[in-house]
């Protein structure tokens, strides 16, 4: 039986995360599934926004090494066109 493994979790029900996260764990029928998908599912959002830090960094040096500026509505404040190399890199990805 070395394939199935316990996890004793503790809740401090003065603590309004604890006890929020308790109650809705208490009214699952099927507990530990419930835990599965829902670890699963939030460690699959932090990667997500981890390669999309990544992927904007990236294109953030990739136009600072070509001197193109942008301003937070997107405008470039450099009148050069984008070359096809940037719309290559989304192409990639």
């Amino acid at each position: 039986m070395d394939e199935i493994k316990r996890l004793n979790l503790s809740f401090n029900l003065q603590r309004e995360n604890d006890r929020n996260a308790y109650n809705i764990i208490k009214s699952k029928r099927q507990k530990t599934a419930y835990i599965i998908k829902a670890v699963l599912a939030y460690e699959g959002v932090t990667q997500e926004e981890k390669e999309l830090k990544r992927i904007k960094r990236a294109l953030r040096e990739v136009l600072q090494d070509m001197n193109l500026m942008v301003d937070k509505d997107c405008n470039f404040t450099e009148e050069t066109q984008i070359p096809d190399e940037v719309f290559q890199i989304f192409d990639s990805i």
